[in-house]
């Protein structure tokens, strides 16, 4: 969550290369946006980062579509592992402890944890792969995540565009760690209390 921020000359230099591209190939600059959001299953990519830098990249409107489709191939990357790959994989990737509390968390809300997760680091990635092992129907699965997705690719797209428009790094800074680590940070939270009830 902290790498753009730890890194913060990096990422603005990033994100102007990044903004220069995508006036020069904008297909390629989107294509290059949604292969980084997919693979983020796969490898460490600072989501919150990149989703702002769509809507900083392609305005409101493109980069929300943009994070919307790179969000669903993540997701549905995710389910694939869980349903096809079985435990052995998605374990390895994402760990064993956070792969049992999302599976326990995706039995016991469903859908609605699909929506919610969207947001938080790590779990973003890791109840897709749940819902998969957990052997949620395909088409529930979609309908969930294509809800939560769209409310994430909104609001990152609309931080990242009025950072533009406004010529604010402040502003990105709050897409890109911001929120992802104020949606962990409320997770946390959540799971703290509901295991403090539980006890």
């Amino acid at each position: 969550v902290g790498v753009p921020l730890i890194f913060q000359d990096e990422f603005v230099a990033i994100s102007d290369r990044s903004l220069a591209a995508s006036d020069e190939r904008p297909f390629a600059a989107g294509a290059l946006i949604v292969s980084a959001l997919t693979l983020d299953v796969f490898l460490p990519v600072p989501n919150g980062a990149t989703t702002t830098l769509a809507g900083a990249a392609f305005g409101f409107v493109i980069g929300a579509l943009v994070t919307w489709l790179g969000l669903m191939g993540a997701c549905l990357a995710g389910y694939a592992i869980g349903r096809w790959a079985a435990r052995p994989l998605a374990a390895r990737l994402l760990g064993a402890d956070d792969l049992e509390r999302a599976h326990r968390l995706a039995e016991r809300a469903g859908p609605v944890a699909l929506i919610v997760s969207r947001p938080v680091p790590i779990l973003c990635e890791a109840i897709p792969i749940a819902a998969g092992l957990a052997g949620m129907a395909l088409k529930r699965f979609a309908l969930a995540v294509a809800l939560g997705n769209l409310g994430v690719a909104l609001v990152f797209a609309a931080i990242g565009a009025a950072a533009i428009e406004r010529g604010s790094t402040a502003l990105a800074m709050l897409g890109a760690v911001g929120l992802p680590l104020a949606a962990w940070l409320a997770w946390q939270g959540a799971e703290r209390w509901r295991a403090r009830r539980a006890g």
